[in-house]
C-alpha cells in the first residue's frame, strides 16, 4: 500500500495524480505498515512500519544529511533529464545529488545524478531532486509548451514512480488506463466551421478559397509537395463555384455523409457552432470576425439528426461558452434544444481556452471538455494520453486534442508535407500503445473537400490507427468509460503467498468494456556482481465486477517479507 505525505495545496493534484495511476493509496497515517511512502513535505516520518521512503524535493532537507546526501539546486530553467535512454522536460527546480546511491535518473547535459537509490538495513530511500506535484499541476493546469508537445512527461513520472515501487521490491496492483483487450482508445471528432461554401459570397472566406485553388495549389505541386492531380481538382472546383451558389451543382464542403461512409461504424462527435454571425470576445475585446461562421445549428437540424440516427455523437463547439457562464448555458440549451439531449460535451472555436474555463463549463451543465491541445502543433498539452479532471473542476473532464489537421497542414503552422505528417501522427499512436489513454482527432468537416482535399490522408491516418488493438467511441463513450474507471474503488488488496485477493467498488456491476486488473509481483535475482536486482513481472486479469477477486500469481520472494497486506 502507498501512503502520501504532501503539503496541503498539493492535495488535491495528489488526488488526480493517482485516478491517473489507478492504485491504491491514501494519505500517510503513522503506524499503518506501509510498503512505500512517498514524501513531497520536508517532514519525514521515523515511523518503523514504513518499509521504503520516496522523498520528491528540489530543495536541501534536513534528513539529507542522514543519507548522506547533498542537494544543490540547479540554475537552469526547464531541465532535461535523462531515464533508461528516455528525455523528458522538467519545468520547475531540479536539484542535482551528490553520493545519492544507485543512480536512476541524470541531468541530460551533464549526467549528473537527479534521483539515486539509497539502500541501508533501516529500509530502503529514493531521493528525487524535482517536484512531482509541482510538475503534475503544471501540466494539468496550464500544458507544457508546442515544441515539447510529442513528449508524455506526465505519463513518464508515473512510469518512473511505477519502476521505482518494482525496484523497491513493492507488489502493487493498477486499474491501466485502457479497456481489456485493447492498447488504447481513439476518438474521432469534427470541428463544424463551415456548413456549405454556398454560405460565403464575397467575403474573406470565398476569397481565401479561390487564392488557395488557383495561386497556392500550382505553387505546391512544383515544389512537389502536391500531386497535380489535386491541383487540377481545385481548379475545377473554383471554377463550378458559380454552378454552387446557383444551385446547379451539389456544395461541395457539405460532406457529413461521407465522414459517416469513411468512419463507418467507428463512431464519431461532431460539434457545432450555435449561433450565426457571433465572433465572440477573447477577454474583453472583440474576437476576430472571421470566427464567426455564417451558419446557425437551428436551421440544419436536418443534418444534426441524421448524424443522430447514424449513431453519431454531436456537441457543441462553443463561442464565449469558455469565459463567460450565463453565455455557456445559452450555446448549450441552444444545441440540447435542436438536438433534443440534455448530456452534452464541447470543444471551443480556435481552441479559446483559460485556466478557469473547466469551473465554467462544469457549472453550465457540460458533461465533458476537449479544447485541451494546440493549434500550433499536435501532441500532448497535458503530457498524458488520459482524459483528466482539470484542478478547477470535479466533475468536468478533459478529453484531450491530439491530432488536428489544420494544425500539421496550415502554412502558419507546422506546415508539414503528408509523409511528415503520417511520421509525426504514427509517433503520436506509439505512445498511446505505450501508455493507453485516448488519441483524439479532430478533422475539420471541410477537410475531405477542395482546396484542401485532405480525405486521402484522413483515411491513412484511420488505416494507422487501427493496425493495433484499438476501441473506437463517440467522445462521450470513452469519457464516460473514464469517468467509470475513475470511480472504482480499492476496498482492499491482500498479498498471500501464491495469490493476491483484490476487492473493488464500484456503482456499475459491469464495465463495458471492461477493465483489466494488472497486479505487479516483482522478483529478486543476482546480476553479474551478485547484487539483487529487481526483475518486474505482472499479471492481467479482466474484471467482471466480482466482488472479490483471487489472482494466483509466483511466490513474490524477496519482497519484504511476504506477510498479507490489505487496504481499506
Amino acid at each position: 500500500m502507498i501512503g502520501v505525505l504532501c503539503k496541503e495545496s498539493e492535495a488535491r493534484t495528489v488526488e488526480e495524480f493517482f485516478e491517473l495511476f489507478k492504485t491504491p493509496w491514501e494519505y500517510y497515517a503513522p503506524h499503518r505498515g506501509y510498503d512505500v511512502v512517498i514524501v513531497t513535505s520536508e517532514d519525514i516520518p521515523q515511523d518503523p512500519t514504513i518499509r521504503a521512503l520516496v522523498i520528491y524535493n528540489s530543495n536541501s532537507i534536513d534528513f539529507d544529511l542522514h543519507l548522506g546526501v547533498t542537494a544543490q539546486l540547479s540554475e537552469g530553467t526547464c531541465e532535461w533529464l535523462e531515464w533508461h535512454g528516455t528525455e523528458f522536460p522538467v519545468y520547475g527546480k531540479v536539484a542535482v545529488l551528490q553520493s545519492a546511491g544507485r543512480q536512476l535518473l541524470r541531468r541530460r547535459q551533464t549526467l549528473d545524478t537527479v534521483c539515486g537509490i539509497i539502500g541501508g538495513a533501516e529500509r530502503p530511500t529514493v531521493r528525487i531532486g524535482l517536484d512531482l506535484f509541482r510538475e503534475a499541476s503544471f501540466l494539468l493546469c496550464q500544458g507544457q509548451p508546442a515544441e515539447n508537445a510529442l513528449i508524455t512527461t506526465l505519463d513518464i513520472h508515473i512510469s518512473l514512480l511505477r519502476e521505482i515501487m518494482l525496484d523497491l521490491g513493492v507488489p502493487f496492483v493498477e486499474v491501466p488506463p485502457a479497456p481489456a483487450g485493447y492498447d488504447f482508445a481513439a476518438c474521432l471528432t469534427h470541428d463544424v466551421d463551415f456548413v456549405g461554401i454556398r454560405d460565403h459570397k464575397f467575403d474573406h472566406t470565398m476569397w481565401g478559397f479561390l487564392y488557395r485553388c488557383l495561386i497556392v495549389s500550382p505553387l505546391q505541386a512544383l515544389r512537389g509537395r502536391l500531386p497535380w492531380a489535386k491541383c487540377l481538382r481545385n481548379w475545377a472546383a473554383a471554377l463550378s463555384l458559380p454552378l454552387v451558389y446557383l444551385g446547379l451543382r451539389d456544395d461541395f464542403w457539405l460532406e457529413f455523409a461521407r465522414y459517416v461512409e469513411i468512419e463507418k461504424d467507428l463512431g464519431s462527435t461532431f460539434f457545432f457552432i450555435p449561433f450565426k454571425n457571433a465572433a465572440g470576445t477573447k477577454g474583453s475585446s472583440p474576437a476576430s470576425a472571421r470566427r464567426a461562421a455564417k451558419y446557425d445549428v437551428s436551421q440544419i437540424k436536418d443534418h444534426v439528426l441524421r448524424l443522430l440516427r447514424s449513431g453519431c455523437e454531436v456537441g457543441l463547439h462553443g463561442i464565449d461558452a469558455w469565459q463567460d457562464p450565463r453565455k455557456a448555458r445559452s450555446e448549450l440549451g441552444r444545441m440540447q434544444e435542436v438536438a433534443g439531449q440534455s448530456v452534452m460535451g464541447t470543444r471551443m472555436h480556435w481552441l479559446y481556452w483559460a485556466e478557469g474555463s473547466p469551473r465554467i463549463l462544469e457549472e453550465a451543465g457540460l458533461a465533458y471538455d476537449s479544447t485541451f491541445g494546440y493549434n500550433e502543433a499536435i501532441g500532448f498539452r497535458a503530457g498524458t494520453t488520459q482524459p483528466f479532471c482539470p484542478l478547477g473542476a470535479e466533475r468536468l473532464l478533459e478529453l484531450p486534442l491530439n491530432i488536428q489537421d489544420s494544425s500539421m497542414f496550415y502554412t502558419d503552422r507546422m506546415k508539414l508535407s503528408e509523409a511528415e505528417a503520417l511520421n509525426a501522427c504514427k509517433g503520436l499512436i506509439r505512445s498511446a500503445v505505450s501508455s493507453g489513454g485516448a488519441l483524439t482527432v479532430n478533422w475539420h468537416t471541410r477537410s475531405l473537400s477542395p482546396e484542401r482535399l485532405w480525405g486521402d490522408f484522413y483515411a491513412r491516418l484511420l488505416q494507422e490507427i487501427q493496425k493495433h488493438r484499438v476501441w473506437f467511441g463517440t467522445a462521450q463513450e470513452l469519457v464516460g468509460w473514464f469517468r467509470n474507471r475513475r470511480a472504482l474503488r480499492f476496498h482492499a488488496v491482500q498479498f498471500e503467498e501464491n495469490c493476491v485477493s483484490v476487492a473493488l467498488r464500484s456503482s456499475l456491476r459491469h464495465f463495458e468494456p471492461p477493465v483489466t486488473l494488472r497486479t505487479y509481483h516483482p522478483r529478486f535475482v543476482s546480476d553479474r556482481s551478485g547484487l539483487p536486482v529487481s526483475m518486474p513481472a505482472y499479471t492481467d486479469t479482466q474484471w467482471n465486477g466480482e466482488k472479490v477477486l483471487k489472482i494466483a500469481c509466483d511466490d513474490p520472494a524477496g519482497t519484504f517479507d511476504g506477510n498479507a497486506r490489505s487496504f481499506q
